[in-house]
């Protein structure tokens, strides 16, 4: 009864933590589940058929690769930096610009656009800035 009584509490907390998510936080965290090869965690942050398809991409990427660069990749790819440049509001919408900067200091400017559902933010795009 304990463990149970253990397990809802931290339950809730985790998903009070979800939901306590700004759209920054949760852009990051997507991209913190991706590069860990967490497909469905950085899918649940998401809530269109644009993403899915985002993340299939990445997906079809990991898996065409050889083991031995796998062993490493998501090593280098958790040093990669999310930087938030700017979150501009529209209703109940955020579109993020952010940065990603690799671990040799290469980067790329992207927008993201976030809707507010059920109490947190969902990724419904994201594209390269130009």
């Amino acid at each position: 009864m304990l463990l149970t009584a253990v397990a809802v509490v931290l339950t809730g907390c985790i998903q009070t933590r979800e939901a306590a998510l700004g759209p920054g936080e949760t852009l990051e965290t997507f991209y913190t589940n991706l590069f860990a090869g967490d497909f469905e965690g950085a899918e649940s942050l998401c809530d269109t058929l644009r993403m899915k398809e985002y993340i299939e991409k990445v997906q079809d990427r990991w898996s065409d690769a050889d083991s031995s660069v796998m062993a490493i990749v998501p090593a280098i790819l958790s040093e990669t930096a999310v930087s938030i440049t700017d979150i501009v509001k529209n209703g109940q919408e955020r579109t993020v610009f952010y940065k990603l900067t690799a671990t040799d200091g290469s980067d790329k400017e992207k927008i993201a656009t976030l809707r507010k559902e059920e109490g947190g933010w969902k990724i419904k795009s994201i594209t390269d800035r130009h």
